[in-house]
């Protein structure tokens, strides 16, 4: 079955937008409202989230984003379900990047610290200037020469071998104490 979609034009400043209805031919769905939108959705969008990221957690971040997208675009939108289809993918996809950069350059995923666990070193590192910190992370924890941090940051080789040092010195200095 053919399915179209219908919004309305003219819309006033300052008066709400009338939301897309979605018709197919020879029969109405129910689609008058983002709510309408939410409810039919959001299990099914979490489903296919959940089997790109891997995880319900992830998914569900990836959907809620989804659905703001849809939100903010909703006055302007002509087919609001398969917008959000695809910013789900992209979602996911965008997510799954982030890991392969975090995989490659060596750095786990955040998990926050159990009650009983605790980490002295980002700690540590915490109570360095932000710059210092980022040029440590990327030199011990990314293994990234002095020269690939400088692009990176935008800065010259000499200015990270510089805040490298300092940042070592102010770093045996916190956790001595």
């Amino acid at each position: 079955m053919e399915t179209l979609c219908l919004m309305a034009s003219g819309v006033s400043e300052g008066e709400q937008p009338t939301p897309p209805q979605q018709v197919q031919v020879g029969e109405v769905v129910e689609l008058t409202t983002f709510d309408d939108l939410y409810r039919r959705e959001y299990e099914p969008m979490v489903r296919l989230a959940r089997g790109l990221v891997d995880t319900t957690e992830f998914a569900e971040e990836v959907v809620q984003d989804a659905f703001a997208k849809v939100l903010d675009r909703w006055g302007r939108l002509d087919r609001p379900g398969a917008y959000l289809r695809t910013a789900v993918v992209n979602g996911a996809r965008s997510e799954l990047r982030k890991r392969e950069v975090r995989r490659r350059v060596g750095l786990r995923p955040f998990l926050p610290p159990q009650p009983d666990e605790h980490d002295y070193l980002l700690d540590a590192l915490n109570q360095l200037s932000t710059r210092q910190k980022t040029i440590l992370v990327l030199k011990y924890y990314a293994d990234m020469t002095e020269k690939e941090i400088a692009q990176a940051l935008g800065v010259r080789p000499g200015t990270v071998k510089s805040a490298t040092s300092r940042g070592l010195a102010e770093l045996r200095k916190v956790i001595e104490q």
